[in-house]
């Protein structure tokens, strides 16, 4: 169920980043006020910050879920309190690996470490 994922990793000032050009229909997993993990390849962004670091980053894996799917899931492995609004961003342990969810009304991406994902992926039963 989890797969490669190509993200991009940005680091720069917090305004440089609040006013990025990344395409409108991009995720963006704002990790950081100084940082953000963007759904796209780097060739998509640009940021105007001459210092800002850009970078494609292969070390994650990710899944989309169903709420039917990512319920279960949640309840058996995080312990910690989902944000209520969508679309949103939240991070922290699941399933004892860091992870970083993107909740959507209908849906939820899982992302987490490559060196993680086996682990994860055991634990969602795939």
């Amino acid at each position: 169920m989890l797969e490669p994922l190509l993200l991009t990793r940005i680091v720069s000032t917090p305004a440089a980043l609040d006013t990025a050009d990344i395409p409108a229909e991009v995720i963006v997993l704002r990790t950081a006020p100084d940082e953000a993990l963007v759904l796209a390849d780097s060739s998509t962004i640009s940021v105007d910050d001459p210092h800002a670091i850009i970078v494609d980053d292969t070390g994650w894996h990710g899944a989309w879920m169903s709420w039917d799917q990512a319920i279960p899931f949640l309840q058996a492995n995080c312990a910690w309190e989902l944000p209520a609004e969508r679309p949103s961003m939240a991070q922290g342990r699941v399933a004892d690996a860091p992870a970083k969810l993107w909740l959507e009304d209908d849906r939820m991406l899982i992302v987490v470490p490559h060196v993680m994902a086996r682990d994860v992926a055991d634990r969602m039963g795939s």
